[in-house]
């Protein structure tokens, strides 16, 4: 991997590190962000939308499956999803659970070491 490619991807992972300490400082801190500061764009886009004052989204799709999401029926599917859509869903990972997180960074980790 050339060094210009290597410096726009540690530019790159260093802005996502900042978007995302950002996030949590205001996740931690609610106190200090006003929960007004999006308002406006939540209002611009139900105008887009047309959803009036009267009319809300809940959020649950109409669905004959229930909880169980319906794979392939959204535009925004993904192929993975697509090709494990006859697969059983993985356990729901439990508090300190870490072990599926610490299998997935020492892929990455390889990943990483063969570029």
């Amino acid at each position: 991997m050339s060094s210009a490619n290597l410096k726009e991807l540690e530019m790159e992972l260093g802005d996502l590190l900042q978007e995302f300490e950002t996030v949590v400082e205001e996740m931690t801190e609610p106190s200090q962000s006003a929960p007004y500061v999006y308002e406006h764009l939540l209002n611009d886009a139900k105008r887009r939308t047309g959803m009036g004052d009267g009319v809300s989204d809940s959020g649950i799709e109409d669905s004959d499956y229930g909880s169980e999401r319906s794979m392939g029926n959204s535009l925004n599917t993904s192929e993975e999803e697509l090709r494990t859509a006859g697969m059983t869903a993985a356990s729901k990972a439990k508090l300190g659970d870490t072990d599926d997180l610490q299998s997935f960074i020492d892929n990455l980790d390889r990943e990483l070491a063969e570029m």
